[in-house]
């Protein structure tokens, strides 16, 4: 793909509901999560348990979760689901399309009024059923241990949020393309390489076994022999090595930072190939974008830009599962009453009417019922082994 057909795919990109719904600046992202806030804050005031202290100007002084820990809170659902679609040995797009289906909800939703562990099962299923990877839900009900109603109740919610758009564009298929590419120009075979001449294959094949070696920092776990010249074998394991570590990369800190809602997936795939293995990355970038293209300078920028923020994510940023439950208690304090019983609600608005105290009263049974359930066992892997969820 020369430099005129890249144009060309990223023009149909921006025409994709994803860029038109789901992209943003980091100002205009940022905007967004704090006015959802400060509308869950304001709105979680009115439900002020008895227990809440007063303010003195007669409001009640409500101890609820910061921005930040709404924040965090929901990133350790986004690894749940990540984790949960692994357990399950499901496809990598259901997984990559669950986290962002998550991910979306909460631009306009707060946990103050939906809990992520309310949510979390429903998106995961919805996703299975988008990627067309089959599972009845009365076995997915099954394997994760919850009733089939709690998993649907909240699924029109979900689609509201989600604007009823359910693509979503991801850099796999990008990567695996990139991957056959480098293979190809890595055994002396050209495709279209603007500027390259068949003849010049050869060159191209030297000029690759001819690169720096990636620096300590990189990512891929390739390392130059020793002693002794490379081979067109070594140059095939440094691609296959540096596409790994691309692919760990897409599947974690691209998955569990905002990379999605900033970039496009072709750059964040090759942000990832440039934390995978930098020289390389900057030969495949060169027979793409010629070193005098307009477009280079600002490629590179963002490529660099998106590069750092998944240098940034650490694992240890994830909510243990004792912070977890810390924050959930706190949350039980201030969440929206309204939204508590999402089971009851989804059977009324069913039925087309409030249902009564009869509806009522099998409402508070089926939800004194499922809380039975969870103090039986929350968690779908059971207790942590090393003090963390």
């Amino acid at each position: 793909m020369g430099e005129a057909a890249s144009t060309k795919f990223n023009d149909l990109y921006r025409t994709s509901s994803q860029y038109r719904l789901w992209s943003f600046s980091p100002e205009g992202l940022t905007a967004l999560r704090r006015k959802t806030h400060e509308l869950a804050i304001a709105r979680a005031s009115q439900y002020a348990t008895k227990s809440n202290s007063y303010d003195g100007r007669g409001g009640a002084a409500v101890d609820c979760l910061t921005a930040e820990e709404c924040l965090r809170l929901v990133q350790r659902y986004l690894d749940q689901v990540r984790t949960t679609s692994d357990h399950f040995k499901w496809p990598v797009p259901v997984k990559a399309t669950a986290v962002q289906y998550l991910a979306r909800f909460y631009l306009s939703n707060s946990p103050l009024t939906y809990p992520p562990k309310e949510i979390y099962k429903t998106v995961l299923f919805l996703a299975c059923k988008t990627e067309a990877t089959h599972m009845t839900l009365s076995e997915y009900a099954r394997r994760i241990s919850t009733p089939a109603d709690e998993v649907l109740a909240p699924e029109y919610k979900v689609m509201q949020a989600l604007r009823f758009t359910l693509d979503v564009r991801q850099p796999y298929r990008g990567l695996k393309g990139v991957l056959m590419e480098l293979l190809n120009l890595a055994e002396g075979m050209v495709g279209e390489v603007e500027g390259v001449e068949t003849g010049g294959a050869k060159a191209l094949q030297a000029e690759m076994l001819a690169l720096e070696m990636p620096p300590k920092t990189a990512q891929t776990m390739w390392r130059v022999k020793e002693a002794g010249k490379l081979e067109s074998k070594d140059l095939t394991d440094r691609i296959n090595a540096a596409y790994s570590a691309a692919r760990t990369i897409l599947d974690g800190p691209a998955l569990l930072t905002d990379a999605y809602f900033l970039f496009t997936p072709s750059q964040i795939l090759l942000a990832a190939l440039h934390l995978a293995d930098e020289p390389l990355t900057s030969f495949y970038l060169r027979t793409k974008l010629p070193l005098d293209s307009d477009l280079r300078p600002k490629v590179l920028t963002t490529i660099a830009a998106c590069a750092e923020l998944l240098a940034s994510f650490s694992g240890s940023q994830i909510l243990s599962k004792d912070e977890r439950a810390a924050l959930e208690q706190k949350l039980e304090g201030c969440r929206d009453l309204s939204t508590r019983d999402l089971v009851g609600s989804h059977a009324v608005a069913k039925r087309g009417g409030d249902g009564g105290e009869e509806a009522e009263e099998k409402a508070r049974k089926k939800k004194a019922a499922r809380e039975k359930h969870l103090k039986e066992g929350d968690d779908l892997f059971g207790p942590s082994l090393n003090g963390k969820g």
